[in-house]
């Protein structure tokens, strides 16, 4: 791999033993987020729990960490909730890679396809109660096979929360429509700024004088 930091090198063969050791249910990745994070997974293991291969992006959640301070205040998010991966129950925990000066190189995430342990507890009990439910303000994550897709499932995200589809939206709308997307972190994606630009039939320039508004 070119350019690969070595800090990241040695966490390759983890993901592999850890995969292993937990089994064909426990998806184990590696993401490089020193370059371009449309195609971050550098490893990965039993990759049929989320349908990702190497070469596919982070996830909503990762640029959203990214764009705020999470990644520097917190070295892990563990064990939260996914009900999203067709259907699956996914239990899932990411842990933060950083270089000898504390910068965020990359993370190892780990996703637990719950899906049959929660079928045999349903056998067993009568009743299951799941009482780990994730807040309902909290977004989320989306594991996208391309960044194409990745960005679609940003874009309609933010749709929902708008509440008002492209064609209606008035100026200010669009400019409160591109922060959000800004807050969520697609505009870390190379190209996504032109591609908003198409979407709202505006130029790229007038993309990025909205987000100097937010910032002044």
């Amino acid at each position: 791999m070119k350019n690969l930091h070595p800090i990241l090198a040695s966490y390759i063969p983890v993901v592999e033993g850890l995969a292993r050791t937990f089994g064909e249910h426990c998806e184990v990745v590696l993401h490089d987020l020193t370059g371009d994070i449309s195609s971050s997974i550098i490893a990965i293991s039993n990759g049929h729990v989320s349908g990702r291969q190497i070469g596919s992006p982070v996830t909503n959640l990762a640029l959203q960490a990214l764009r705020t301070t999470k990644v520097s205040e917190e070295a892990f998010d563990l064990n939260y909730r996914n009900d999203t991966i067709k259907g699956k129950q996914i239990k899932s925990s990411s842990i933060y890679i950083k270089d000898e000066h504390g910068e965020v190189i990359g993370s190892l995430c780990i996703n637990l396809d719950m899906t049959h342990l929660a079928m045999a507890q349903s056998f067993i009990e009568s009743m299951m109660v799941i009482q780990d439910k994730r807040e309902a303000e909290k977004a989320e994550e989306n594991f996208a096979p391309t960044v194409g897709t990745l960005m679609e499932q940003m874009i309609d995200d933010c749709l929902k929360r708008t509440g008002k589809p492209i064609a209606l939206m008035q100026k200010e709308e669009k400019i409160q429509f591109i922060h959000q997307l800004d807050e969520m972190g697609l505009f870390l994606i190379k190209g996504a700024v032109q591609y908003i630009a198409d979407l709202l039939d505006i130029s790229k320039f007038t993309v990025y004088n909205y987000l100097d508004k937010k910032n002044s």
